[in-house]
């Protein structure tokens, strides 16, 4: 079986980046404190409990999902912002992008006798072929602990680096053993896995459930997999720490994606009727070539 790199939460960014660049996936050990983990956990068995399992034989039928995280507990809001997990987005989206966003949240409870789930990569939501670069990349957070028969993630390490002939490929689940690896890791870690790596949810021969919450991340100017615009309240926004307002969406991808009215969508949302300037969003290495064609032909027209 093939192996997957851990991490301490100390450890420096970089060799997460380099597990991830080498295999498509790393373990962060125990990165929420045991108080966060206790009060997660609480939160999010209150919801989980008063909903059905999913019928779908991709979601499955013994399996409960759960989206719209950052309104059923505000741990989450520190786990969505967490230093080394935005180093890693940094690193694989902004190359591509002016600002990266939040593009899924979803707990994901597995419960007994769920078998496992078809082999498949994340990215395909999004229909285009990108060699080479990573348009979204994930974040499976342990709520139990993740062992090797409770339903843990099946990886295989190193497929990122697979080439691509189509967008969505289904058909790679008789993997040898020892390419394929289980996620295991304990509450409160979290398993960072590229959307182009092939994985799925383990069988969960367990008479207890499993249960984990994706936090997903996406270029920002990709539509998101959740709603969030209409998922939640002004006062739940407002709530939210002004990172996490940027990265569910209210933000202007430059140039000017995402503006409304020629305004930031935070102001609009918090003042509406407010009949602010039309504002341009520009990158900044556009903005002294605009500035200076423009005065160009202002100079030319009065001549």
């Amino acid at each position: 079986m093939a192996s997957i790199q851990q991490f301490q939460p100390s450890a420096p960014a970089d060799l997460i980046i380099n597990a991830l660049i080498q295999d498509g996936c790393a373990v962060i050990d125990a990165v929420l404190q045991p108080d966060q983990h206790v009060k997660l956990k609480r939160d999010l068995g209150a919801h989980l409990s008063a909903i059905p399992d999913c019928q779908g034989d991709f979601y499955g039928y013994a399996t409960k999902r759960l989206g719209l995280l950052f309104n059923k507990s505000d741990v989450f809001y520190d786990m969505a912002i967490h230093p080394s997990i935005l180093a890693v987005m940094d690193h694989f989206l902004l190359p591509s992008c002016s600002q990266y966003q939040i593009n899924l949240t979803q707990a994901i409870s597995i419960g007994p006798n769920e078998p496992r789930q078809i082999m498949h990569q994340d990215d395909p939501m999004f229909p285009f072929m990108h060699p080479g670069a990573e348009v979204m990349v994930n974040c499976m957070w342990a709520i139990d602990d993740f062992t090797e028969t409770n339903g843990s993630t099946v990886l295989v390490p190193g497929s990122h680096t697979w080439p691509r002939q189509e967008s969505l490929n289904l058909a790679l689940n008789d993997l040898p053993a020892d390419q394929i690896s289980l996620g295991t890791m304990k509450a409160g870690s979290v398993l960072i896995y590229l959307g182009s790596l092939f994985h799925c949810g383990g069988r969960n021969e367990t008479q207890e459930r499993r249960c984990g919450a994706v936090i997903s991340y996406s270029l920002g100017w990709l539509r998101q997999a959740e709603n969030a615009y209409l998922g939640y309240s002004l006062a739940e926004l407002q709530a939210m720490p002004a990172k996490l307002q940027e990265l569910i969406g209210y933000f202007v991808h430059k140039p000017n994606l995402g503006s409304i009215n020629g305004r930031h969508p935070l102001d609009f949302v918090k003042d509406p009727a407010n009949p602010n300037l039309f504002t341009e969003f520009l990158p900044e290495a556009a903005k002294p070539f605009v500035k200076a064609f423009r005065n160009d032909s202002l100079s030319k027209a009065a001549a």
